[in-house]
């Protein structure tokens, strides 16, 4: 599918050069995995033994350490001194060997005082006894600020190391790491019996040691370890914090620009969490103060066998990337050039393949186009094409001869289709006109027919429902005639049963203006509307001052005359006046105005407005208001707006409402000049029954 519309010569130069395409593709992709796995094996694999020989040389240095004192304490003179008991020589002698050797520092400890010095040093704490028993110890220790200000405050300022903010380190509150860690070493000193006098402690302060760190680095980091530009780094940490390191610090505020080392900054979260809470071995990429290195650490434990800090050996990963990324980058330039060479020749081969094709293909259009006479012509390939030209060339004689033939049968069939689709229209017309008719006089039928049959059981359910009322009514009056001054116990149930059954009548009067619409067109009359709608209030006034409402009356002396029922139009008012005076809840303004109407057709009409100031509605209630049985107000039965709409629109009018809740709402009667009387009530029928829970 993805070759379809294509030419030729495209097809083949795809179907060549994919085969060629996707093998370099998977060359390319085959050969960054075979890279980056074995770059990455490698690289991991070098860093893991750069980390071994920074534990190695750790380990040597603390073995030699120890070294140099069992060589003291066996030496001939050492032995002599020691018989004579002259303490301070001895004293004098360690001072030597201290400043000889190069220890930070070197004590002399009597024996007899073992007990009190695991006292007063915690880190020696269960050690001296067991060099007073006759063993050595060698390793790191790590010593407070109160005991070395005690024992080594030759040492307390070089100590100190400032702990700078670092990026991707945990948060911390500490500001100064003053404690110290010690390449540390403890041996017994005998005499000619074997009887432990003394004890050597001597030691190596590591904080601010640069001297180890890049030992370490230019053992394991020499010329030619690492690529151009490489950064082979090593680092010992006391906690978290670099305590000795040859990182570079540059960009990280509060590095000292003396040296500009990172120590004092700190490990990487996530290393910690591995390495200092897990205690694992850490062998991957790493963040490393500002930037990203192949790295590898491991936790390191003191004396007693504490966790106390972290080695850590590494090298920066971005020229090791560098070079990952030239090595594909020349590789894949390399394949796009020998892609580029071969679409050229492809192309050219296709060229010279397909020039006879192309001379055809040019025929064929040509002649599609409608140059009936286009032709090939002579070939010089001397092969295949030109037979195929030859032979194009005669079906195309052919086929013009026989197109000839085709046109004119094609000009006779269409004539006499022409004159039988005429005919044919005609007779589709004519049915298409009786159809309509059919449809619409069975339509009429129908309707007429379900409205006869909804007015009679409406009359039927208004006559049984009467009756009944009628009787109730009967017997209440002739119950409180008899109970007599007993009646008042009772009153308000009787006043409650006599009011819900006039309820029953005022519906069930209002179900009967949908049953007689005939009854209507014999009422009809010329009406003057502002005379009316003055007349009506009248109707209302003692209701309406009962309740302290005030009428605003605005009447168009244009408005003329309308044709309809005066009865009917004055029912509607009412109701729509007494609606309004309920909206208000209380005393208010009610406005009533007339005004000059057109109907959509231009013919003359009248508009009658009701507008309140009361609690309006919302587009919810707006929307059901005049849909029989449904009503906001307690007590209502729902049908006053449906009656009133069915009312106006049998003689052609309308009504409209507009409200917002809280703004008040405004009905409109619209009335037109000349009446239209509707009888088609099937729809409001329809509703009423289904409320009465009658089917139609």
């Amino acid at each position: 599918m993805w070759l379809s519309g294509r030419s030729v010569r495209g097809k083949l130069l795809a179907l060549t050069l994919l085969p060629i395409l996707l093998t370099l593709i998977a060359l390319m992709l085959l050969t960054g995995y075979w890279t980056t796995t074995y770059t990455d094996r490698q690289l991991y694999m070098k860093v893991a033994a750069d980390l071994a020989v920074a534990r190695g040389t750790l380990d040597i240095m603390q073995e030699r350490q120890l070294e140099r004192l069992e060589q003291m304490a066996n030496a001939w003179r050492f032995h002599d001194e020691i018989v004579q008991r002259d303490r301070q020589r001895l004293e004098r002698l360690v001072d030597t060997i201290r400043q000889r050797h190069g220890f930070d520092f070197l004590r002399l400890l009597d024996v007899s005082e073992v007990e009190q010095l695991e006292l007063q040093q915690p880190s020696l704490y269960g050690l001296l006894r067991s060099v007073a028993a006759g063993q050595s110890f060698t390793g790191l220790s790590v010593v407070s600020e109160s005991e070395l200000n005690a024992w080594y405050p030759e040492l307390v300022d070089r100590v100190q190391v400032q702990v700078i903010p670092t990026p991707r380190a945990r948060a911390s509150n500490k500001k100064i790491e003053d404690r110290a860690m010690l390449v540390r070493s403890l041996h017994p000193i005998t005499n000619s019996k074997g009887e432990v006098l003394f004890l050597l402690d001597g030691g190596l302060l590591l904080n601010h040691n640069l001297t180890f760190v890049d030992t370490i680095r230019d053992l394991v980091y020499g010329p030619g370890a690492l690529p151009e530009n490489g950064l082979g780094t090593v680092t010992l940490f006391l906690g978290d914090t670099r305590i000795t390191t040859n990182v570079p610090g540059l960009g990280i505020e509060g590095v000292t620009p003396v040296n500009e080392r990172a120590i004092g900054t700190r490990v990487s979260a996530e290393v910690a969490d591995r390495v200092l809470r897990d205690e694992k071995r850490w062998l991957d990429r790493a963040f490393v103060v500002s930037d990203w290195f192949i790295s590898g650490y491991e936790p390191i434990y003191d004396l007693r066998g504490e966790l106390v800090g972290i080695l850590y050996a590494g090298f920066s990963e971005g020229p090791f990337f560098a070079q990952y990324l030239k090595t594909l980058s020349e590789l894949g330039i390399t394949l796009l050039l020998v892609l580029g060479l071969s679409a050229l020749l492809v192309w050219r081969g296709a060229n010279q393949l397909f020039a006879p094709v192309k001379r055809i293909h040019d025929s064929v259009m040509a002649v599609r186009s409608g140059q009936q006479q286009a032709r090939i012509g002579h070939l010089e390939t001397g092969d295949e094409m030109t037979d195929l030209a030859h032979q194009f060339d005669a079906m195309l004689d052919e086929l013009d001869a026989r197109q000839q033939k085709i046109r004119i049968a094609a000009e006779e069939l269409e004539r006499k289709v022409e004159e039988r689709t005429l005919s044919l229209q005609q007779k589709t017309l004519d049915l298409q006109e009786h159809i309509e008719l059919l449809k619409a006089t069975r339509a009429q039928l129908f309707t007429k027919e379900k409205l006869a049959v909804l007015g009679e059981l409406t009359a039927g359910i208004a006559h049984e429902i009467n009756n009944p009322a009628a009787v109730i009514l009967g017997h209440m009056d002739l119950l409180q005639a008899e109970l007599g001054p007993s009646a008042v116990v009772v009153q308000e149930e009787i006043d409650t049963v006599i009011e819900q059954v006039y309820r029953i009548r005022a519906i069930i009067n209002n179900l009967l203006q949908y049953s007689r619409p005939g009854q209507m067109v014999d009422q009809l009359q010329q009406l003057d509307v502002n005379r009316v709608t003055r007349d009506t209030l009248v109707l209302v006034r003692h209701a309406l001052d009962k309740q302290g409402v005030e009428v605003v009356q605005v009447y168009d002396a244009a408005v003329g005359r309308v044709q309809g029922n005066r009865q009917q139009l004055q029912q509607v008012l009412v109701n729509l006046l007494l609606n309004a005076a309920n909206a208000l809840d209380g005393a208010g303004k009610i406005h009533l105005s007339t005004h000059i109407w057109l109907t959509t057709t231009g013919a003359p009409g009248v508009e009658i407005r009701v507008r309140d100031e009361g609690r309006g509605m919302d587009e919810g209630v707006l929307a059901k208001i005049f849909q029989p049985f449904f009503t906001t107000r307690e007590g209502g039965n729902g049908l006053g707006l449906s009656v009133s709409r069915s009312l106006i629109r049998r003689y052609g009018g309308d009504i409209g409402v507009q409200s917002e809740s809280g703004q008040g709402s405004c009905f409109s009667i619209y009335l037109p000049e000349q009446a239209r009387v509707n009888d088609d009530d099937e729809a409001t029928m329809r509703q009423l029954l289904s409320g009465l829970g009658v089917a139609n």
